[in-house]
């Protein structure tokens, strides 16, 4: 009973912290889909579908971390933009 009890105590809070949403993980999802969006891959329709998706997301943060999102959203997305334009132009 003892050990039972000790792995309850133990497994049971990283088992509910590690499924939420993180910054980390939403500036990711976010860099990438607008880089699809922004070259093409993805058509208007889907854009607008996962701007209202991001947004949902983005909400259910605090509005320290929601300003923290977009800052690095903004630094990553031109970081990575560069990225993109470069190798394009390495193709041609």
């Amino acid at each position: 009973m003892k050990k039972f009890f000790l792995v309850m105590t133990v497994v049971l809070p990283f088992s509910l912290t590690a499924c939420g949403d993180s910054v980390e993980k939403i500036t990711d999802d976010m860099v990438r889909d607008a880089i699809k969006c922004e070259t093409n891959e993805y058509d208007k329709a889907k854009c607008d579908q996962l701007t209202v998706v991001y947004k949902e997301r983005k909400g259910k943060f605090t509005a320290e971390e929601q300003k923290e999102v977009e800052k690095r959203v903004l630094t990553k997305f031109f970081e990575e933009m560069a990225l993109v334009k470069e190798k394009a132009k390495k193709k041609k």
